[in-house]
């Protein structure tokens, strides 16, 4: 069954990278696009309209993870009756988390003349770009639930290539025709509406042919949820941790924009759109293990639980630091050949988001045997993590704008995620002293990523004095140079002081001489 999972592991890895060059490449040549025949403005209003709708999203109050932590065990066991009922009941449960979020979003629509009273464009561009992304999440609740079995089975690839070459196939249409059609905005959002629909039909055909079994049981759904009352239990739990990740993330561009202006945070989306290149690559191609975790703590195999940890959580940390130096050093440089030298937010930005994106990386192993382990009873934690950010954003924002928001999310960041969430794993799920078994590995490894990232920088700083990146491709081979840099180095350094490490590259290497070995 390791076996199994580790296979899974890899084909939804490799799934995932290839996609996400390719959309990598796609977004960067839209953005232009959208720049030169959209404007900033609308940019701006896409990234807000989001974050609102992200916030009316919170009224699913965590039924999807609750449901996950629940499929793991029948999926196991090969159980699909027990899967139909379980996914019956989500899909009961999204019909009233539907209609909660409709009222709530007619309700926030009836107030866009004075949140969006300074806005240079059309309102009714406004509600326009806000009704096309509340359809596509109402697609979501009443069609697209189902796709929760794709996860807890470990198949997300297969979800990912549907979602992914759907967005790609719309990115790749608008660039080609947005330069010559008449109305930009008009076929901008009626393309995203098309392309909507057309991914949850393809969606729901998956589902159809991957699982045939999968069917509505003839229960009714208060029925369904009084033989399964631990989901409540669960639901309630994880609401209020969902909530400070709908503040932290959703709400966000909101404060900014009460510091800022919309082009400001369109700004900001390009260096989200940058960065937030390695954390999503990163995180989507481990996403799968944490079905996998799920299963192995249902094991019970105390040792084995303990080195994949590290082996996830060092292997995790090498990749992350060592993508995101890359992606740092050639941010600027690419932005500004990319767009405009204008377009920079300054060194402070840019190093904030790279902070962010480094902790949400780094954070996932943890965050995984925490829900492995249905720990989800901290519910003071994420409350503390709200107040601290909200009070560091609006305080620090008040002086410093976007770089003062994104530093409040770097202290509650430190504080919540990566002292008390490691502390409560180790202390009531592993029920292992956490200074000694993971605070003071951590710090060994943090003191050797410093010593790299202080010399690398003063390197770069060098480098950059002494020649100009003016084009793609002068950025292209640069950005290469310190790849092959930058990745061995970090590679060859974590093997020689991490055991995690060493015991992901065993595992990698066996992966890879067994198909060898098959060919």
């Amino acid at each position: 069954m390791a076996d199994s999972r580790t296979s899974k592991s890899i084909k939804n890895a490799r799934v995932s990278l290839i996609f996400y060059v390719i959309q990598m490449f796609i977004g960067f040549w839209s953005r232009k696009v959208f720049y030169d025949y959209l404007g900033s403005e609308v940019l701006g209003l896409d990234t807000t309209a989001s974050t609102m709708l992200g916030f009316l999203n919170l009224a699913e109050l965590g039924v999807s993870s609750s449901i996950g932590y629940f499929l793991y065990r029948p999926m196991f066991d090969g159980n699909y009756e027990g899967v139909n009922r379980i996914v019956t009941l989500q899909g009961w449960i999204y019909r009233r988390v539907a209609c909660v979020i409709i009222i709530a979003a007619v309700i926030l629509m009836c107030f866009f003349p004075i949140i969006f009273a300074d806005i240079q464009i059309p309102l009714w561009y406004a509600y326009a770009t806000f009704s096309v992304m509340l359809f596509g999440a109402l697609l979501g609740y009443f069609v697209n639930y189902k796709m929760c079995v794709l996860y807890a089975d470990q198949k997300e690839y297969k979800a990912t290539k549907v979602t992914l070459t759907a967005n790609m196939g719309l990115k790749v249409l608008l660039i080609l025709l947005l330069p010559h059609v008449s109305h930009p905005f008009l076929f901008y959002i009626g393309t995203n509406l098309v392309g909507t629909i057309f991914g949850t039909i393809w969606l729901k055909y998956l589902l159809a042919k991957e699982y045939p079994w999968l069917k509505k049981v003839s229960e009714e759904g208060r029925i369904l949820l009084k033989q399964h009352p631990e989901v409540l239990k669960k639901t309630r739990q994880i609401f209020v941790h969902r909530i400070s990740t709908v503040i932290i993330l959703e709400i966000q561009p909101l404060i900014m924009f009460a510091f800022s202006s919309l082009t400001a945070i369109a700004y900001y989306g390009n260096y989200i759109a940058t960065i937030g290149t390695a954390k999503n690559v990163i995180k989507t191609a481990f996403s799968s293990t944490q079905a996998g975790i799920g299963n192995l703590i249902a094991s019970n195999d105390k040792p084995r639980i303990w080195r994949v940890f590290w082996e996830l959580y060092d292997s995790r940390m090498c990749m992350a630091t060592a993508a995101l130096l890359v992606l740092g050093f050639v941010a600027d440089p690419f932005i500004s050949v990319w767009l405009s030298p204008d377009y920079l937010l300054g060194p402070v930005v840019l190093l904030l988001v790279v902070i962010q994106s480094w902790v949400a990386i780094t954070r996932t192993t943890v965050d995984n045997y925490i829900a492995g382990f249905g720990m989800f009873q901290d519910t003071w934690a994420p409350l503390t993590e709200a107040a601290i950010y909200l009070g560091g954003a609006f305080v620090f924002g008040y002086f410093w704008g976007i770089a003062g928001v994104l530093m409040g999310g770097v202290l509650s960041n430190i504080i919540i995620i990566c002292i008390w969430k490691p502390y409560f794993l180790f202390t009531k799920g592993l029920k292992e002293p956490a200074f000694r078994r993971y605070f003071l590995p951590v710090l060994k490894r943090l003191l050797l990523i410093s010593v790299n990232v202080v010399v690398l920088c003063l390197l770069n700083e060098a480098v950059l004095n002494r020649i100009k990146l003016e084009n793609f491709l002068e950025i292209g081979i640069y950005g290469l140079v310190l790849t092959v840099i930058i990745f061995p180095v970090f590679y060859v350094e974590f093997l020689m002081f991490s055991s995690g490490m060493r015991d992901f590259n065993k595992r990698m290497t066996g992966l890879i001489l067994a198909k060898f070995h098959k060919k």
